[in-house]
């Protein structure tokens, strides 16, 4: 087992949480935007007071490395790296769509997941997801699309699918079944998809990282 402290900052919220072999820390979280970069090291540090660990005991850094908001997600990528290249330790990139839809997984059980976020500049950030034996695994890579594309798309999904995100209030009335609104990446859920992603070394150093746009910088939302 790893000591593993995960971070998100690719929303509104910015998040921290850390597990060990003996336990999880609570999630130390902030939903207001743009103040990222002033309380992510005070949520660091709480999470390693309470778990009982100094920094040089963690074994990777976990972060939503996107898309999202262009400014947060440089605060996340930004504090991986630090931490990565000081501490000569490994850091796991995962979709902050992915997150969103593991935490479906975790408190429903759903089979099939669409995630659905406002990209801005009428855009929109697509996940569609599947649970294999409770992760959340892409049915094909994170996407964008038109905002008025997206009751065609709701459309055109089975009845089971369950539909997740900050931009759900675009679904026409008659097709709002399943939904999770307004559901933003929560770094405690990064925990199992890291773990399966240790197991099969899809880990980099830190001066491997990207952050993960989707668009241009047009469409980033600086937030």
């Amino acid at each position: 087992m790893s000591n593993i402290l995960s971070i998100d900052t690719s929303s509104a919220s910015c998040s921290v949480c850390l597990k060990t072999d003996q336990q999880e820390s609570k999630l130390y979280q902030n939903n207001t935007s743009n103040i990222h970069g002033e309380v992510i090291f005070k949520y660091i540090k709480l999470a390693m007071e309470e778990v009982k660990i100094n920094k040089e005991e963690l074994d990777y850094i976990v972060f939503g490395s996107g898309p999202g908001s262009f400014t947060g997600l440089r605060v996340g990528c930004s504090v991986a790296q630090g931490l990565g290249y000081g501490l000569k330790i490994p850091i796991i990139p995962i979709s902050s769509l992915r997150i969103i839809a593991q935490e479906i997984i975790e408190e429903s059980n759903a089979q099939d997941i669409l995630v659905i976020n406002d990209a801005h500049m009428e855009e929109l950030y697509i996940g569609e997801y599947k649970n294999d034996n409770g992760l959340a695994i892409n049915r094909k890579p994170d996407y964008m699309i038109s905002k008025a594309e997206i009751n065609n798309l709701i459309s055109s999904k089975p009845k089971n699918f369950f539909f997740a995100g900050n931009a759900l209030n675009l679904i026409d009335k008659e097709l709002k079944k399943n939904i999770y609104s307004e559901i933003l990446p929560k770094a405690n859920f990064s925990f199992k998809l890291a773990e399966d992603l240790i197991t099969l070394q899809k880990f980099i150093p830190a001066e491997k990282v990207t952050i993960n746009y989707l668009s241009g910088e047009n469409q980033w939302k600086r937030a």
